[in-house]
């Protein structure tokens, strides 16, 4: 496929793959990872080919579109078939920090409390072993260096599972950049949009837009609850409306809070409602990967206006991921989006207030 490059580093040289008859990738903005497959025609006979998708190697690798990094990660799958005609070899793989997703805090590493430690500090601890690097976003770097007084893993929880936690509990991304270093961040919802569409013009060629809305995951009242603890720690509780629940509905819902102090338990109530603002997507498929000459990536804006859609006022989205699909015939790319709210930990307003008497 035009455009795209493979750079799969060994041991003793670098090999690059220039054609391939399909590909899919997955960008992820709120992921420890992005994940890739290619696939092409395999010849069984041919050196290059054997070494470039040998089984169990789990080779580094680089995924390029039109000379740029957009992935450096690891190989970790291949799938081979045979049959009457010429056969094709796919390969997948994943960020290089997609291990941490797979794979428990090591033994050698053990307790699994740290104490007095800041969420820079265990990071840096937990990521050594695997030979990865992270970055901190100068917007976080502050929240990254406070110490927690005390903290504890799960043996049977992943690393992913276990910083994702902490980072949650201070408001930050966990992501990862296109050199497969850990990324800590928080979401940049007040840029311009890269692409806005008015649907009460028309209707691009060659693109399809779906908006869904599940009400099964949304709660109208949002309660977190705190316990006092033995430090001496008080007790709070929290009560957060959802405004995406309107009608006289009533569906509580009811937590623990599991960490922090009492003055954090107003922050938690508006992370569980800001994870409830995921069950309402939009979907945007278009027959291209590029916008103003670049690569759609996440955490980017896109507006759109569109009553067909239930969408009355233009409205700002926030692409969460973006999936790349093509071949020697065609390129799709599929954003997925959602509410800024559910990022930026700003108060929601509907984007149904005032369209009808029942807002």
């Amino acid at each position: 496929m035009e455009g795209l490059s493979l750079k799969i580093n060994d041991r003793f040289r670098n090999r690059t793959v220039r054609h391939f008859n399909n590909v899919r990738i997955n960008l992820r903005y709120n992921s420890i990872g992005s994940t890739f497959g290619v696939s092409f025609l395999f010849n069984p006979n041919n050196p290059e080919h054997k070494e470039l998708a040998c089984v169990s190697h789990f080779h580094e690798a680089q995924l390029f579109y039109n000379d740029e990094l957009i992935i450096t990660g690891i190989i970790t799958t291949q799938k081979y078939s045979a049959s009457s005609v010429v056969s094709m070899v796919s390969l997948g793989g994943y960020s290089k920090t997609g291990v941490l997703e797979d794979c428990q805090i090591p033994t050698s590493l053990y307790p699994l409390q740290f104490d007095n430690l800041s969420l820079k500090e265990i990071a840096r601890k937990l990521i050594k072993p695997f030979k990865l690097k992270m970055v901190i976003d100068d917007a976080v770097s502050g929240k990254m260096s406070k110490n927690f007084k005390t903290s504890t893993s799960s043996s049977r929880s992943t690393i992913k599972d276990y910083l994702s936690n902490l980072a949650s509990q201070k408001n930050i991304i966990i992501s990862h950049d296109n050199k497969g270093n850990l990324l800590f961040t928080e979401s940049k919802t007040k840029k311009e949009p890269i692409l806005y569409f008015d649907l009460t013009k028309e209707t691009p060629k060659g693109t399809k837009f779906d908006m869904s809305f599940n009400g099964q995951g949304m709660h109208s009242h949002i309660t977190l609850q705190k316990q006092a603890d033995i430090d001496g720690g008080n007790a709070g509780e929290y009560t957060i409306r959802n405004p995406y629940v309107i009608g006289g509905y009533y569906r509580p819902k009811v937590k623990s809070q599991t960490s922090g102090d009492d003055n954090d338990t107003k922050l938690s109530a508006q992370r569980e409602l800001s994870n409830e603002l995921k069950n309402m997507t939009l979907t945007i498929t278009l027959d291209r990967w590029i916008v103003d000459e670049k690569l759609i990536k996440p955490n980017n804006l896109i507006s759109i206006l569109a009553p067909n859609l239930y969408i009355y006022k233009k409205t700002d989205w926030f692409i969460e991921s973006v999936e790349f699909e093509g071949n020697t015939k065609k390129q799709i790319a599929i954003l997925n989006c959602v509410l800024p709210e559910v990022y930026n930990n700003e108060k929601p307003i509907s984007i149904y207030h005032g369209i009808n008497e029942h807002s």
